[in-house]
């Protein structure tokens, strides 16, 4: 059985909640749907009510019914996993959180600068729902190692722990490229003797893109329109972004807006170079165009440190360099354009991640297996046997996808 919301975050809207059943049940599971408040912004007062709404209501429905072998919950929202975290106390069945992002603290980038002293104090609500979230857990898990890391020192140690990414469906990103090639090919197909470089994702203040978009000038005076910068998504600084492009005359810039799938997908595909920039306070560990741009054969330019910046040292399929700094920017850029070697050498390296790291059948593989691990080691450790958690095992969970 699957819980979530009538409300889609992504679009703003209800779902179409009788067809998502339909396909769930096809697929074996039961999808419960709970209705709550829509919300306008992804950051705002709506959005925690919203979440508010939704884990009161799940906590109602959910506690009435039959025992399962184990509970998953996502975090955020912070509210809801509590609640399941509690719900397996109270069942005595084990509960894992899986994080895919720091709440409460992503919210203090966004609160006014005046305001962000008092952070702390300001979001103590939320702070305290993540307390109890983590403790009241048996095991946390999450989409990158830094989510790990705040749910252990906030929840303490756990028997149960692990780092399983998001990953890509490498079958669907290739079949999405070829049938956006049969509709789009004829806006986005790269001439031969032209490189170009892509970032895809949101136009708001976690995401270093304005950086890219400086270090485009640069580009030009050096490479003119051999070089061409490809701006998808949308977000609050998009207007910010046309300005610059407007008052430097960037014409090896466009801004593309939001895509669907199967052209950004395409789009994607004829790039050379993929930028996957934030700042180190927006605390994004492992975004989800990484994966995408590895199935499409991207080198990656990185200033995300930690886990990405390390995976993409060790293995040697993009340039790390410091969010902000146009002239590092500039230099990554200039460095692949003038080295084709080493850029397709990055790009092959990029696809064979994809392949033998995380596509999502292997990691669903491990993930089935590892929470199949989770409920057999509870009963025994419950009916006194040893666990078959050592903490060698959990230790190596980090290291499972580096």
């Amino acid at each position: 059985m699957w819980w979530s919301s009538t409300f889609s975050h992504r679009f703003k809207s209800d779902v179409d909640a009788e067809s998502l059943q339909r396909q769930a049940a096809s697929w074996g599971f039961d999808l419960r749907l709970i209705p709550t408040p829509p919300y306008r912004s992804n950051v705002s007062v709506g959005r925690l009510w919203s979440h508010v709404v939704y884990a009161r209501r799940f906590r109602a429905l959910a506690e009435s019914l039959e025992r399962p072998d184990l509970i998953l919950a996502s975090s955020p929202p912070l509210e809801v996993a509590g609640e399941a975290a509690l719900l397996g106390r109270r069942w005595n069945v084990p509960a894992i959180i899986d994080i895919q992002d720091r709440w409460p603290d992503a919210f203090v980038r966004v609160l006014p600068k005046a305001a962000r002293g008092l952070s702390r104090g300001l979001l103590l609500p939320w702070y305290r729902a993540e307390r109890r979230a983590y403790r009241a857990a048996d095991g946390i898990i999450g989409v990158a190692r830094g989510y790990v890391e705040r749910g252990l020192a906030v929840g303490g140690e756990k028997r149960y722990r692990g780092v399983f990414p998001i990953g890509v469906h490498l079958g669907d990103v290739d079949e999405a490229i070829a049938r956006g090639a049969q509709s789009h090919a004829d806006r986005w197909t790269k001439p031969d003797d032209r490189i170009w470089m892509v970032y895809s994702g949101s136009l708001t203040r976690n995401y270093d893109f304005l950086t890219v978009i400086r270090a485009a000038a640069l580009s030009r005076q050096r490479f003119g329109g051999r070089l061409r910068f490809l701006i998808t998504g949308q977000g609050h600084l998009a207007e910010k972004a046309r300005r610059i492009i407007r008052r430097e005359s960037l014409d090896n810039v466009d801004m593309c807006g939001f895509l669907g799938f199967e052209e950004w997908a395409y789009l994607v595909s004829q790039a050379d170079a993929g930028f996957n920039v934030s700042f180190p306070d927006a605390l994004i560990y492992m975004p989800n165009k990484v994966f995408f741009y590895m199935a499409a054969r991207l080198a990656l330019l990185n200033t995300i440190p930690g886990q990405c910046a390390e995976l993409i040292a060790k293995h040697d399929c993009g340039v790390n360099y410091k969010a902000g700094d146009v002239d590092a920017c500039f230099a990554s850029i200039r460095g692949l354009v003038e080295a084709p070697d080493d850029l397709r050498r990055m790009q092959a390296a990029s696809r064979r991640l994809a392949e033998t790291a995380f596509d999502r059948r292997i990691i669903d593989r491990e993930f089935v297996r590892f929470l199949r691990d989770v409920a057999e080691d509870y009963r025994d450790v419950r009916s006194g046997e040893p666990s078959r958690f050592t903490r060698d095992q959990r230790s190596a969970e980090f290291a499972l996808w580096e």
